[in-house]
């Protein structure tokens, strides 16, 4: 008898103390998330429409030294120097499209932190706590897209 009575008491000295944790777990702040449109984002950047420009034109130029290379190479009929024109535009070729691509990924880099930077100013701004690309999340959150647009702007 004497055994239950302790069990009992247990019981609910657990019970309690469960309970008051979860009252104070309960308490906390939650968590404010917010979602932004990421494409959209991009769409409406001027960085990465000035970074697209760019890579047309360069990608346009690299067609015309392609195509006059091209020209070139058929108009000679001596098989030495056609070899020696081939192996040098190759190299002048390869050489310009790894210019373009390390120079549009520095420059890729450089507005991926840049609207990073804008995003993470405006959640602190908003005081929310996590934001997510919209593609992520099923339900919830807030969407701040417009708000990141008009900062970038």
């Amino acid at each position: 008898m004497k055994n239950n009575i302790w069990f009992i008491v247990a019981c609910v000295l657990v019970f309690c103390v469960g309970y008051n944790l979860n009252d104070s777990a309960v308490s906390f702040q939650k968590y404010r998330v917010a979602v932004v449109d990421v494409s959209q984002l991009l769409s409406h950047s001027p960085d990465v429409q000035e970074l697209k420009r760019i890579q047309d034109k360069e990608t346009e130029e690299l067609n015309t030294l392609i195509s006059k290379a091209q020209n070139e190479i058929l108009n000679t009929t001596d098989k030495d120097v056609v070899l020696k024109k081939e192996a040098e535009y190759r190299q002048q070729i390869e050489s310009k499209r790894s210019s373009m691509e390390k120079q549009y990924a520095s420059k890729l880099e450089e507005v991926n932190k840049k609207i990073r930077k804008i995003i993470s100013a405006e959640a602190q701004k908003e005081n929310y706590n996590l934001v997510l690309p919209v593609g992520m999340v099923i339900s919830g959150g807030e969407d701040i897209t417009e708000n990141v647009v008009k900062t970038m702007k």
